[in-house]
């Protein structure tokens, strides 16, 4: 298998609508895996129609391989259409879910980071405390940081949503009376 030099890669994000059936997912998968690309994220769900579900994939490729790539999943039978999504126009949040020691001296700690992060708790064991908190991936990250002097017991992150930021109203409708505009 070839090696790959990090610093030769772009980080590409996807967006793919696709039939919702059994082993799309699968087959979409599997084209990133044959080529040996890792996907960084890879979330699903259904779209407001439940006939169609929406991929979103995070993977780091060869700048110049990327339009092969976006080809190759517009040529899967049960994708109608894939976007490249810009990181720099994109609405993303993420969901972490994280399992921490917590014993009874260490509990008012724990709880002041989770709440100074805006975090919610979810479930208060003898020994453990798990959080559950949204944000940008920077908040996430600096919330892990945070949370390793306890002792991560497990983690789970995830991408929420990623989709193209909507223009500006101020581009998109310009108007004298611009502080009256809606947001």
């Amino acid at each position: 298998m070839q090696v790959i030099k990090q610093e030769n890669l772009e980080r590409i994000f996807l967006s793919a609508l696709v039939y919702n059936r059994t082993g799309v997912l699968l087959r979409v998968a599997s084209l990133f895996a044959r080529r040996g690309y890792n996907v960084i994220s890879l979330t699903v769900a259904e779209t407001e129609n439940p006939l169609y579900s929406r991929i979103t994939i995070v993977s780091d490729v060869e700048p110049y391989k990327f339009m092969q790539v976006e080809q190759q999943l517009s040529k899967l039978e049960d994708v109608i259409k894939v976007v490249k999504l810009n990181e720099g126009k994109l609405i993303s949040s993420e969901l972490l879910l994280i399992k921490v020691h917590a014993l009874n001296s260490q509990r008012p700690a724990v709880l002041k980071t989770i709440n100074g992060f805006g975090g919610r708790v979810k479930d208060i064991g003898h020994t453990t405390i798990t959080a559950e908190l949204t944000g940008l991936p920077s908040l996430i990250d600096k919330f892990i940081d945070k949370m390793t002097k306890h002792g991560i017991i497990e983690l789970s992150r995830s991408v929420l949503r990623r989709s193209k930021r909507a223009i500006p109203i101020s581009t998109a409708f310009p108007s004298k009376r611009s502080k009256f505009q809606w947001a």
